[in-house]
């Protein structure tokens, strides 16, 4: 199990949050999705999983940016006060940038050298995020989607756990399906306004985060983590919330 730990003040990360709804963790030699709409969280998620990951030292971290690198990344993480400087000095985290010089020329072939980038990686890296392969995956055909999805997978089969964020759009109906099938952890994530009473305004986008797959089993009528993203703070869990439907 890749256990995620916080700092010394959980409350200011959200990180023990997401860890619970994660059952603690995410078992090693998974294939988690996360799924959601442009803009709804799903960066800031990979994000604050590779950050606790890091924090319980059990494994080092690869993360595959799609607009970010080292220094873009860190920057971006610092101000949620998620501080991983120095695990990228110490060669615990690993920033890669992936190139989209050439994708629309040949998206097929970049999602392949992006899983043999993967397979290079020295065996400590157990969990390796994929932040967002959206570029290439909606430039594909469905078959190559699973193709990709599918090489995934069987990395995972070798305890190396991959975490791959996606906009809803990339798949069709069947493609979505056979995603979640061969997912361990599905993590939907959408966008709720606020309901305030009449004559009032609340200008927050409150995120949703729900864990429909857990290590391989489906679960039902699950309670979403409602949060907002804060400068200095992170993830901040709003327990009790009202939504609009």
């Amino acid at each position: 199990m890749l256990g995620m730990t916080t700092t010394s003040d959980p409350g200011t990360t959200g990180v023990r949050d997401i860890a619970d709804a994660l059952g603690g963790g995410i078992r090693e030699g998974s294939l988690v999705l996360i799924e959601g709409e442009a803009r709804s969280g799903k960066s800031v998620i990979s994000q604050h999983i590779a950050y606790g990951v890091l924090r319980s030292r059990e494994s080092a971290v690869a993360y595959y940016s799609a607009d970010d690198n080292s220094e873009t990344l860190l920057a971006k993480m610092d101000v949620m006060s998620l501080n991983t400087k120095h695990d990228l000095v110490t060669d615990r985290l690993r920033v890669y940038k992936m190139g989209s010089r050439n994708v629309l020329r040949d998206a097929e072939k970049s999602l392949q050298l992006i899983i043999s980038h993967i397979l290079e990686l020295p065996e400590r890296f157990k969990l390796v995020i994929i932040d967002s392969a959206t570029p290439f995956m909606t430039r594909v055909s469905p078959v190559a989607k699973i193709d990709f999805l599918q090489s995934c997978k069987e990395m995972c089969e070798q305890d190396r756990t991959i975490a791959l964020a996606l906009d809803t759009h990339v798949f069709e109906g069947k493609t979505l399906l056979r995603a979640y099938a061969m997912s361990d952890y599905y993590l939907r994530l959408r966008s709720q306004d606020m309901m305030l009473a009449s004559g009032q305004v609340d200008t927050r986008v409150i995120k949703v985060l729900e864990v429909t797959k857990l290590c391989g089993a489906e679960r039902y009528s699950q309670e979403g983590i409602r949060f907002e993203i804060k400068p200095g703070v992170g993830i901040q869990i709003l327990p009790f919330v009202r939504v609009k439907v």
